[in-house]
């Protein structure tokens, strides 16, 4: 039993807890840290991990090797192991008691914390992606648990997320009547569950790996895009009607929204900033959202006003998830042959926006803890997770930057508190359901524009205006002088994109610029040096010989006046075939020229890879 507690508390298997990395000593004697909240929120490429140190590596890590499934983890998914083996953790077992304590209170601490801040945050989603708000609650506590239970990240706050809301906002049209859901709501089940099937293909193939090419303009780009997606979503309350009967609202009842997403952004913003302990017991989200609800219920209706509440768009019911293929809202009826493909193309989108978002979320967890990510179980839990949410007719989900942001400044480093959060959040729709009809749709919109202005990154405005205007005007209106402006096009480019179009096919095409960009300024660095040595002409190839440089490579070359004997040295191996096939082009004009070839290299792997026929192959040395 210590085991399971110490496997669920967050340590890892060589008993070393798992923010040994950053703080030595027990979790008693921790100085507190701050409060933050979720108006810290940040979104934003972290740099590459530093080193970790050899004898703070779990015994899976390798020295410069990227942390895999440990031993226990592989022994669990084989059969091969007992619940004792894959939860003994050395670590929890040398706590002492009064430690272990203060460890548990600090967790179920934040994890209720975090519940009460994410439920308003899954209900402004699933308005946002044109879908009832159950749905959304119901894929934060299921993807909440399972990835907090079996995650590779520990410290990492899962459910519905913005980008999925994004990315589902495009399949679903918005509603007839505000609060329902959009029609086609059939599609949205099937096209989750693939989504996790697509994220057990990642987890498989390990092309998870692949995140590492995104680059940091992409990634601005994409966190601009999404809070201006999530941003003008917050919009809606503000119309009344559907169709071509919309139209803003107007009179009082406008006056008394905004009074009272005003003064939730108010609190949400400027509470945390007050040093005083009441401020602290409680999120500001949700002191923000009571306090609108009082404005709303003693103050504005007794004077004979009234806005909306979530009661008034859509009143929450006792719910329990179950197949969404037996529920009598949906009619799968509708569902036919020629939708299969409208399916596969959604999970995929799904699915490469929750991998994305979800491996992004582990760096920024990793820059608080410094701990070794698993990111083989992130996979796979994401995919289980998102599987199962999509049978028991939730949205789906991935991880949550802001929230884990909030988790880990303040303390949070192991399973239990996330976890605390998810079963908190499956409480709350079970119990306390009838409270949550109360909430006016204004305060939460207050408070996610406060998100909003968290998540978008101000200071690239000023980088990318000084992208477009001459040197001599950005000293002087105090623009940043050294700005690469390809950079701030991909910028500006991923984030119209992430607007116009969705997330996935704006990173996809800031991805090609930006590989353009690099095979572009490769080709340009291609240098060949001319030499002699022992009667030979030696060609040094200076650069990467690739599709790139391939095409003009054989006219640097003096087949008629050189020398019987001719050397090529390269300093690294051609990339691809049309590097190998610019080689062997090279070697067929001098042989035409009765004159020999020797290729000198470095690495076999130009071996491995020759573009030669066997019989009449240049002689090859690896140096």
């Amino acid at each position: 039993m210590l085991g399971i507690c110490g496997r669920f508390c967050g340590f890892w298997p060589d008993g070393r807890p798992a923010r040994e990395a950053k703080y030595v000593g027990s979790p008693a004697s921790r100085p507190p840290a701050p409060f933050v909240d979720i108006g810290k929120m940040q979104m934003a490429a972290v740099p590459a991990d530093p080193p970790i140190p050899e004898k703070a590596k779990p015994r899976a890590v390798q020295a410069g090797a990227e942390p895999e499934l440990d031993e226990n983890w592989m022994k669990w998914l084989t059969g091969a192991s007992t619940v004792e083996e894959f939860f003994d953790i050395e670590g929890w077992r040398q706590m002492t008691t009064a430690e272990k304590a203060a460890f548990v209170k600090t967790e179920v601490a934040l994890g209720i914390t975090i519940c009460f801040a994410q439920i308003p945050e899954s209900v402004a989603f699933a308005f946002m992606a044109h879908i009832k708000p159950p749905v959304a609650i119901h894929a934060a506590w299921v993807v909440g648990l399972i990835c907090s239970l079996f995650g590779g990240r520990t410290g990492m706050v899962n459910g519905a997320e913005g980008a999925f809301a994004a990315i589902i906002a495009t399949l679903i049209p918005a509603p007839t009547e505000p609060g329902g859901n959009g029609e086609g709501i059939e599609l949205l089940f099937p096209s989750v569950m693939v989504c996790g099937c697509f994220m057990l293909v990642i987890w498989i193939t390990g092309s998870y790996k692949f995140i590492s090419l995104v680059p940091a303009s992409v990634m601005l780009g994409f966190c601009n895009g999404l809070a201006i997606v999530i941003g003008w979503s917050q919009l809606h309350p503000f119309q009344e009607g559907h169709g071509d009967q919309k139209h803003w609202i107007g009179g009082a009842k406008l006056w008394c929204m905004l009074v009272e997403m005003i003064i939730a952004m108010l609190i949400m913003e400027f509470l945390p900033k007050i040093p005083l302990k009441v401020a602290k017991l409680l999120p500001s989200s949700l002191l923000a959202i009571i306090s609108s609800v009082f404005i709303e219920f003693a103050i504005v209706r007794p004077i004979g006003g009234r806005t909306d509440v979530i009661g008034d768009v859509q009143e929450f019911t006792l719910t329990y998830p179950y197949p969404f293929f037996l529920n009598p809202d949906y009619n799968m009826s509708l569902i036919g042959s020629e939708d299969f493909g409208k399916i596969l193309v959604q999970g995929l989108l799904l699915a490469i926006a929750g991998i994305v978002q979800g491996l992004l979320t582990t760096e920024v967890v990793y820059d608080f803890l410094k701990t070794p990510t698993n990111r083989i179980a992130v996979c796979l839990s994401a995919g289980v997770a998102n599987v199962v949410s999509g049978f028991l007719g939730g949205m789906g989900g991935d991880a949550m930057i802001g929230l884990s942001t909030i988790n880990c400044l303040n303390g949070g480093r192991g399973r239990l508190g996330p976890t605390v959060t998810a079963l908190g959040i499956a409480t709350c729709m079970f119990g306390a359901y009838p409270l949550l009809n109360f909430i006016p749709v204004a305060s939460l919109a207050g408070v996610m524009i406060v998100v909003v202005l968290h998540t978008f990154k101000w200071f690239s405005v000023p980088m990318v205006i000084a992208s477009v205007v001459p040197p001599n005007m950005r000293e002087s209106l105090h623009l940043p002088t050294k700005v690469d402006r390809l950079d701030m096009l991909i910028v500006a480019t991923v984030t119209t994109l992430v607007v116009v179009l969705n997330l996935v096919y704006a990173v996809g095409v800031g991805l090609v610029m930006a590989s353009l960009r690099y095979a572009w300024e490769s080709s340009q660095e291609m240098k060949i040096e001319e030499t002699w040595e022992d009667g030979a002409k030696v060609y040094i190839v200076h650069g990467v010989l690739f599709f790139g440089t391939s095409m003009r490579f054989h006219t640097n070359f003096d087949y008629a006046g050189d020398p019987d004997e001719v050397k090529i040295k390269l300093e690294a191996a051609p990339l691809d075939y049309s590097g190998n096939t610019a080689l062997a082009k090279v070697e067929g004009l001098y042989r035409k020229e009765g004159k020999r070839v020797t290729i000198i290299f470095g690495t076999p792997s130009f071996i491995k890879a020759s573009a030669f026929d066997e019989a009449d192959s240049p002689r090859v040395i690896v140096a």
